[in-house]
């Protein structure tokens, strides 16, 4: 039976399976010239040349209501930039490739440190960070989509749902959060989502009681997803953090900026499947133990910003400790629901290895509190490009030129 229910504070926009995707991509095209869309792909180098990516673009060469694409490219060197370039090129649409590791962006990066307005860390957060500056810097955007490199089977009907409820010229809407189900292979996917986040937030209520800012991120069907949208000035405010918090921080941001009835999710594939992390369960420096400290560490300073607003005390030693013994209650209790819910539907779920997540887990929730009580002046986010453009406006420019500098390689 097609799912129509509204149950949180944020607009679900469903997938009743009723609409091709021909007629989104109609819909889409008509609205360009007003509504013109930019498309950011954060990649890893190691992603240039995969079976996936390679897919992916072929599917993107056919989107031709898209007005231009940038990839974020990380841990290039010159030969990588090279590979990723040809990559791209088959791409009808205008596009160009930020190469981080490159000399000419590494120029802008000196330039902004020096005003402390740069990225401190590297990671997906500052990859983002550049590409959401050199999609404003262009000023033709009005949409601004994000979804990751790795997605297995990629069909660019994704692209056309997760853009549509912003372009749409009369729904109001100014992010749009993409959802679905993480089912591949015959097995429940998305640990961190499952295992982490939903008891975490069961947990935060359980401690301060309830407020907005929780309700809020529960509303999210898959609040880690790496899928969003927004327009121009919602993207021009974003703070966001460097770490694997980067989704939760940007959700946070859309809070702050945005009236709920203007924020939505929306359904945006039937299937998804991307490459999966290790657990690391020795290593809180990486995999999905150092995934699950920033993500937790992201919802704590956010619900401190937000509680404070709202008269909620601060998330004290006292108040931290609490929330893991009750995040292992409702993790443990989750666990058996998805194995319930995983035999009904003939899927595998292996109750050792949730257990043992849901472990590591619990070791990042506490870690993460750790982490939140250490920071006496809030946060480290990365300023806006709002901030940043009106302390130095020659930055726009700047990354126009390293753009243009990287493209005019020899090839």
């Amino acid at each position: 039976m097609a799912d129509f229910s509204q149950t949180g504070v944020v607009p679900t926009l469903h997938d009743i399976g009723h609409r091709s995707a021909e007629s989104f991509e109609r819909d889409l095209r008509a609205w360009a010239p007003e509504r013109p869309v930019a498309l950011i792909i954060p990649c890893l180098c190691s992603e240039v040349g995969s079976p996936a990516l390679d897919a992916m673009v072929s599917e993107l060469a056919g989107a031709d209501w898209l007005d231009y694409v940038l990839v974020g490219l990380d841990e290039a060197d010159e030969d990588g930039y090279r590979r990723a370039r040809r990559l791209f090129g088959r791409l009808p649409q205008d596009h160009d490739v930020v190469w981080n590791d490159g000399p000419a962006l590494g120029r802008v990066h000196e330039r902004l440190a020096a005003r402390g307005l740069a990225p401190a860390g590297a990671g997906k957060g500052r990859n983002v960070w550049y590409c959401l500056g050199a999609v404003l810097a262009q000023g033709r955007a009005e949409v601004v989509a994000l979804h990751d490199a790795d997605i297995v089977g990629y069909d660019r009907s994704l692209l056309a749902r997760l853009a549509y409820p912003v372009a749409h010229p009369s729904f109001g809407y100014r992010y749009a959060k993409g959802f679905y189900a993480r089912v591949t292979e015959g097995r429940l996917g998305g640990r961190v989502t499952r295992l982490l986040m939903g008891p975490l937030l069961e947990a935060l209520r359980a401690v301060v009681g309830d407020c907005r800012y929780l309700r809020y991120l529960g509303s999210f069907r898959y609040p880690l997803a790496g899928e969003s949208a927004m327009d121009a000035a919602t993207a021009a405010g974003l703070r966001i953090p460097d770490h694997w918090g980067l989704e939760i921080g940007i959700l946070t941001e859309v809070y702050r900026r945005c009236d709920l009835s203007s924020i939505c999710q929306v359904d945006v594939a039937r299937t998804y499947d991307h490459k999966h992390q290790d657990l690391s369960a020795d290593d809180p420096t990486g995999g999905l133990h150092k995934v699950s400290i920033d993500v937790t560490a992201t919802v704590l300073d956010g619900l401190a910003a937000a509680g404070a607003a709202a008269g909620i005390g601060p998330l004290d030693r006292d108040r931290l400790a609490r929330t893991g013994d009750e995040y292992r209650i409702r993790a443990k209790e989750l666990i058996r629901h998805y194995a319930n819910d995983a035999e009904l539907n003939g899927y595998r779920i292996d109750i050792s290895a949730e257990e043992s997540a849901a472990a590591v887990f619990a070791g990042a929730v506490d870690a993460a509190g750790r982490r939140h009580l250490s920071r006496r002046r809030g946060p480290v986010l990365n300023p806006s490009w709002q901030q940043v453009l009106a302390a130095e406006p020659e930055a726009a420019p700047m990354l126009l030129e390293a753009l243009r500098t990287d493209r005019s390689m020899d090839w």
